[in-house]
């Protein structure tokens, strides 16, 4: 008689990295998170903890040199988009593009380090090949959220320009999945923010 095992489904991560940061006055990736962990460099690195077996990160061509320098896992892979005036669903389609198993695929802005495992592992948990997840707080849906390959593909293949990313996820289910913290919401975008996240305020 034949077991029956479950297996775990493969999946990866997109960080949204390639924005010219003009709020913030320097590059959001290169931003210090702790001492030894720059904030994409931290991202990445949770996304590879909780298990996924590819990270891409779309950067653009003026971080893209010392991003190749940065302390990541082997499995992270650097995609320059030329184009980070272009709309977030051009970047998005651009970091989808690279993916060697689509699965499923988390997708992250590189301005909310907050993330951790935890968040991702609770996602995965919930995971459908017919929906969309986002993590919600009291009420407000915040990131990563989480693709399965249905999407993915229809992302890859949409070549309309005036289409956005959230115009096609309105035409899937959602599932809203329930956090116990506001780390899915916290993001920063500006000087202010950031020391005050250096000073725990944040």
């Amino acid at each position: 008689m034949n077991q029956i095992t479950n297996i775990e489904p493969n999946f990866s991560a997109l960080i949204l990295s390639s924005g010219l940061s003009e709020r913030m006055g320097q590059p959001k990736a290169l931003l210090k998170w702790d001492d030894s962990r720059t904030f994409i460099e931290k991202i990445a690195g949770d996304f590879i903890e909780a298990g996924c077996t590819q990270v891409i990160c779309t950067v653009n061509r003026f971080i893209l040199p010392m991003c190749l320098n940065l302390n990541v896992s082997p499995n992270v892979k650097f995609v320059l988009n030329e184009h980070p005036e272009w709309s977030r669903l051009y970047s998005v389609r651009l970091g989808l593009k690279e993916l060697m198993d689509d699965s499923y695929c988390f997708i992250h802005n590189v301005d909310n380090p907050f993330i951790h495992a935890g968040i991702v592992k609770s996602l995965m948990e919930n995971a459908n090949p017919h929906a969309w997840l986002s993590p919600e707080f009291e009420g407000k849906g915040g990131h990563p959220v989480l693709l399965p390959a249905l999407i993915i593909q229809n992302v890859r293949e949409s070549d309309s320009p005036d289409i956005t990313l959230q115009e096609i996820l309105g035409s899937y289910p959602k599932i809203a999945v329930q956090m116990t913290d506001d780390s899915i919401l916290r993001n920063i975008n500006t000087p202010e923010d950031y020391r005050k996240m250096i000073r725990g305020n944040i």
